[in-house]
């Protein structure tokens, strides 16, 4: 869920939603729509692209984040832009009775971020048919300026499934027809393009096609893959004459069915094509595929714009879904995007959402990731030691831990905190979600600082300690002696009245095999597996709240 976005009305020289400028869609967040139960789906700033296996809705995902808008545009045919809801939807009045709510993430050209609720739901007869609602029914509300258009290409009539022709009052200027045929030259590379036409059957088909004494065979002979450019074109055309607002964003373009009668290399010149279009236009465009091909292209050749979150890629995984909840993964590796395409290991899935777990510093860290062991539950999480790691200031103090569970555990959402041993219960004990946090396990309740000085202490001169990190037990008590931490009575190390924690804290920072302790300490230990099973469990949790599959040791 994206947070800081405020309601129109409280930009008081917004009016209403069409006198918002809109520079881009960020995201939407799903309340609920169908299985959708509090999903977020993300938007690039050129191209987002939708995958996943049939039946997953990416085509009305696509629909939620076109149809909020209005917009004057037309295509080259003089076909608004703006797609009928029936032609996106199949709505039901058996199925999709219960109304469904969703929040439109916009920004503004002065980076304002405006959320606004929309809402689907069946009117019943007379008006016997369902509404889309942006905002309210209070004035101002109603659809954003913007426009859209959304465009199936496998839905499409085949050129030879019609009474489509050319048609005569359709014109394109020179600089149009250089653009066009630059175009098909782009995704087709040939010699052999002159002059072009545009073919029509009102509400049918609309597509251009060679034609005249430069073509090399007739209009009606054109491939389905030709075909299906022509229509993208009449849509790339309809954007850029409809451009009014330099400063602003200039629409959305959804192609559905993305890669439907092209080669897979014409996939990726389309898709190169369309991001260079998109960065000048500034028309953000959504696209769905199943191309593993297309895939593959996007995050080899285009990582700096995945990075950069210039283009995004959607994945709606079916692995793990609870009721159908697809999880929405956001840009995941490419390993795990091939499995999801093949139909491999699904655990996998649950790597791209990483849980996030918050230590107190490095070395809570290592202890923890020591005690868990299992490279199959830690690749599931990323540790962090500091809430703002641009800070410059390493670690993230208990209090501030301690303050954000108990306070603020919003914050803390696909998130696990890690305490060290030296938690007061009484803390612990304020924290309302016990699924939240995992305590380190020590028998005196010690940080893991104090606990390997006492465990050094411990030691006799013989212990196997000393050999396998090569290093005297006296050269030990030398060290620490300088910090003046007292060698005895050995137990007086776990009394913080006797020693303060941060002379504790000083010593370990100073000796640069301090982590080699930790973890020959933790292989001496009987409660490993007991904080392991602990922590796999409350990362499951999490997990399965996300409709991620369950993971096993």
């Amino acid at each position: 869920m994206i947070e800081g976005t405020f309601l129109r009305k409280e930009f008081e020289h917004y009016p209403d939603n069409k006198s918002v400028p809109v520079a881009k869609v960020l995201a939407i967040d799903i309340e609920k729509f169908r299985t959708f139960v509090g999903q977020t789906v993300y938007l690039g700033d050129h191209i987002t692209v939708f995958s996943g296996r049939n039946g997953t809705m990416k085509t009305s995902l696509m629909g939620l984040i076109a149809h909020p808008f209005e917009g004057e545009g037309k295509d080259a045919f003089g076909k608004p832009l703006k797609t009928n809801l029936s032609e996106v939807f199949n709505l039901s009045k058996q199925f999709d009775i219960n109304p469904y709510r969703y929040k439109l993430i916009l920004e503004t050209p002065s980076n304002e971020l405006i959320g606004e609720t929309v809402s689907i739901y069946y009117v019943e007869p007379p008006t016997d048919r369902h509404r889309v609602v942006v905002s309210g029914a209070e004035k101002g509300d109603g659809n954003f300026t913007f426009n859209t258009s959304f465009l199936n290409l496998k839905r499409l009539y085949p050129l030879v499934d019609t009474n489509a022709a050319p048609d005569a009052d359709q014109h394109l200027s020179p600089q149009e027809q250089e653009r066009l045929k630059r175009f098909y030259e782009k995704v087709f590379p040939s010699t052999s393009y002159g002059k072009f036409s545009a073919i029509h059957q009102r509400n049918v088909k609309t597509t251009y096609a060679p034609f005249g004494e430069d073509a090399k065979f007739d209009w009606n002979s054109i491939s389905s893959g030709e075909d299906n450019l022509g229509a993208i074109f009449n849509r790339l055309l309809g954007f850029e004459r409809a451009i009014v607002q330099k400063n602003a964003g200039n629409g959305i373009l959804c192609i559905d069915e993305f890669d439907s009668s092209l080669h897979p290399v014409a996939q990726l010149r389309l898709f190169d094509y369309l991001y260079g279009w998109s960065k000048e236009r500034k028309v953000q465009v959504v696209i769905s595929t199943h191309s593993l091909h297309l895939i593959q292209h996007i995050y080899l050749k285009h990582k700096p714009n995945l990075d950069a979150d210039r283009v995004i890629i959607n994945f709606v995984s079916r692995a793990g879904a609870k009721e159908a909840n697809f999880p929405i993964l956001k840009t995941p590796t490419y390993h795990l995007a091939y499995k999801e395409l093949t139909l491999e290991e699904p655990i996998d899935v649950a790597k791209a959402r990483k849980i996030r777990v918050f230590c107190e510093d490095r070395y809570a860290i290592h202890f923890a990731r020591s005690l868990v062991k299992s490279r199959k539950v830690l690749s599931l999480v990323e540790f962090h030691e500091s809430f703002n790691p641009t800070s410059g200031t390493p670690g993230t103090s208990y209090t501030c831990l301690k303050t954000i569970c108990v306070k603020y555990p919003i914050l803390l959402e696909n998130s696990l905190v890690v305490f060290d041993g030296d938690v007061e219960t009484s803390i612990t004990g304020k924290i309302k979600n016990k699924d939240s946090f995992v305590v380190l396990p020590d028998p005196n309740a010690a940080a893991i600082e104090r606990r390997i000085i006492h465990f050094i202490l411990s030691r006799e001169n013989h212990d196997p300690f000393f050999s396998a990190l090569g290093t005297e037990r006296e050269a030990f008590l030398d060290r620490i002696a300088a910090y003046h931490i007292p060698l005895s009575p050995v137990d007086a190390i776990l009394d913080e009245t006797v020693v303060n924690i941060k002379k504790c804290k000083s010593w370990a920072e100073s000796d640069a095999n301090f982590t080699k302790y930790i973890t020959y300490y933790v292989g001496t230990l009987t409660v490993a597996g007991a904080f392991q099973k602990e922590f796999l469990a409350k990362v499951n949790k999490l997990n399965a709240e996300n409709g991620l599959p369950q993971v096993d040791i």
